[in-house]
């Protein structure tokens, strides 16, 4: 589901900023297998709108057992891990071809939209809640991306 990842990828971000203003940045995206091949690890190179260094690490594994993704994201740049989805919590739904991921922690929901437009294009795109879903901040964050290799 998640193997578009792997590889290497440059893009474009738009970010909405909190006083309403559009932030643009670029982002690089590199996915690889991990694991023997069980699991995706992707990482995320960028600079926040103030010029910060970003670094984020997903990984990506499916749960047989359990018969769910496992997805785990951790912030190297701002220190911390997010459970985003196990067999209690999150999800992982495909629609065409659009994977999303729904995930939740305290004061703070989010939808990551993956929007596969073919082998060597896909668009990143975030929704962020901070009041448990009840209103979203819709395409707070969008990214096009291309295959670099």
């Amino acid at each position: 589901m998640f193997s578009f990842l792997i590889g290497t990828w440059e893009g474009k971000a738009k970010s909405k900023l909190a006083d309403g203003k559009v932030a643009e940045v670029a982002f690089t995206w590199i996915g690889r297998y991990i694991l023997d091949g069980t699991a995706i690890a992707d990482e995320v190179h960028s600079t926040a709108p103030d010029g910060k260094p970003v670094l984020g690490i997903t990984l990506r594994q499916y749960d047989a057992d359990g018969k769910t993704w496992v997805v785990e994201f951790l912030n190297v740049s701002y220190s911390f891990l997010r459970k985003q989805v196990n067999s209690r919590a999150g999800s992982v739904t495909v629609r065409g071809r659009t994977v999303t991921v729904a995930s939740e922690s305290p004061g703070w929901a989010g939808r990551e939209h993956y929007d596969v437009m073919d082998r060597d294009h896909w668009r990143y795109r975030l929704d962020t809640s901070n009041d448990g879903g009840k209103n979203w901040n819709e395409g707070r964050l969008e990214i096009a991306f291309q295959r670099v290799k």
